[in-house]
């Protein structure tokens, strides 16, 4: 047993090595207790209905990315073109850049392109990556996985459902509770309105400081308590969970995450395009997950054993 466990850290290590420079940074998250959901009733940060009631959670420890997954790791899948997992769901390629019928949309954001003489922001590395469907995003995890010789999480049933296996020991996106728990700051929470602050220009990038001029590079506000950029605004983050208004009046205690399909996954965070109130650490919102636009983006999770 020693030497089978001897060998695979050393798969591992190898892996890891020959994968290269971009090995993503990670952040240990100890397990514990917490209070989930919106406790105020008043203001401009009461929230929505889908954030009550309060409850309680308990998880386990995990691995959480520090950064938003970037436009150069992701840039590293696509370039990838033996990847050949979830065809019916994953286009293999970088998305198509912003068009016109997108910023008609966004007059705000055209005006500003247009005065400083460039088409948009472009697929900068340091940006996060964005334009990404739920699918997307775990067919990178995935990828990954099998790079860093992880098993992979992510498997798709003759029927073409997909499925998450939570006990494997690769990359994949956090449950809903593992994001809230990361962006409060775990066990080192300061309870804040926003993942690290109360002051959302301290530590995230909303509507009210990008001025709809687009996302901005990674780790350029503070991090929050555990050492996490960016869980305020930026991009929205795709989460495991299948979405549900109603999931808190039921949920579990231990490691809820809500398995049952409804046709929406929950995203979380907020984005550049989004006013604060939906960049709270309590803030929900559930796409299908099919859908993405230049607010979308996510961030990966590995289990701590």
């Amino acid at each position: 047993m020693k030497i089978k466990s001897l060998l695979t850290a050393l798969f591992v290590l190898f892996a890891a090595f020959s994968f290269g420079q971009h090995k993503p940074q990670m952040v240990f998250v100890k397990g514990g207790t917490f209070m989930m959901g919106n406790p105020r009733t008043s203001g401009q940060y009461k929230g929505d209905p889908d954030e009550k009631p309060v409850h309680k959670v308990k998880v386990h420890s995990f691995y959480i990315g520090k950064y938003e997954v970037t436009v150069k790791e992701y840039k590293e899948f696509i370039n990838d073109k033996s990847f050949n997992e979830f065809k019916g769901y994953h286009i293999h390629e970088m998305p198509a850049p912003p068009d016109s019928t997108w910023f008609q949309g966004h007059p705000a954001t055209e005006a500003y392109y247009k005065k400083i003489g460039k088409k948009w922001w472009g697929w900068q590395d340091d940006m996060p990556m964005q334009h990404v469907t739920w699918y997307d995003a775990i067919a990178y995890c995935n990828w990954l996985s099998e790079k860093l010789g992880y098993e992979k999480c992510y498997y798709e049933d003759e029927q073409g459902i997909i499925h998450c296996d939570l006990t494997k020991n690769g990359f994949r996106l956090p449950t809903e509770a593992e994001w809230e728990y990361a962006a409060r700051g775990g066990n080192k929470s300061h309870n804040y309105i926003f993942s690290g602050s109360n002051d959302y220009n301290d530590v995230g990038w909303v509507d009210e400081n990008t001025f709809l001029t687009g996302p901005r590079p990674v780790g350029l506000k503070k991090p929050n308590e555990l050492g996490i950029y960016d869980m305020t605004g930026n991009v929205w983050e795709w989460c495991q969970d299948w979405y549900s208004p109603f999931f808190y009046q039921n949920s579990p205690v231990n490691n809820p995450v809500n398995t049952t399909p409804t046709g929406y996954r929950v995203i979380r965070g907020g984005s550049w395009h989004y006013r604060p109130e939906f960049a709270t650490v309590t803030s929900r919102d559930g796409p299908k997950p099919g859908y993405t636009n230049f607010n979308y983006g996510f961030r990966i999770v590995r289990n701590a054993k």
